[in-house]
């Protein structure tokens, strides 16, 4: 009984993730591969995480009330900026900003 409530908290825990379909990017003048911008947001303590290339740029808490937040990072000494809102459908979009230029627009539905 004890593994079954074990087992029982795992997957209603791994639940709780939304994940956004990955973007790419590149910068201007870049002559490397484009970059991979992700992210996740954990549905149990809206936590919102958001990657380049698997590499953790901006890992914050959501608003309690709305969903909202800004939030910044650094990738390869260029700044990243993210702007989350929820609209009235929960659906939590993230226009994500890399030196100043847009470079994705994450969507957790």
């Amino acid at each position: 009984m004890k593994n079954v409530l074990i087992a029982s908290m795992i997957v209603l825990l791994a639940g709780c993730e939304t994940i956004a379909p990955s973007q790419t990017y590149r910068p201007a003048n870049y002559p490397g591969p484009a970059w991979d911008i992700s992210g996740e947001i954990n549905d149990f303590n809206d936590m919102v995480v958001i990657k380049i290339n698997n590499e953790i740029v901006i890992n914050h808490d959501l608003s309690d009330w709305t969903r909202d937040g800004e939030f910044t990072g650094i990738y390869q000494g260029k700044p990243v900026t993210a702007s989350c809102i929820t609209d009235g459908t929960d659906t939590t979009h993230c226009f994500v900003f890399i030196n100043g230029e847009k470079a994705a627009t994450l969507t957790f539905d």
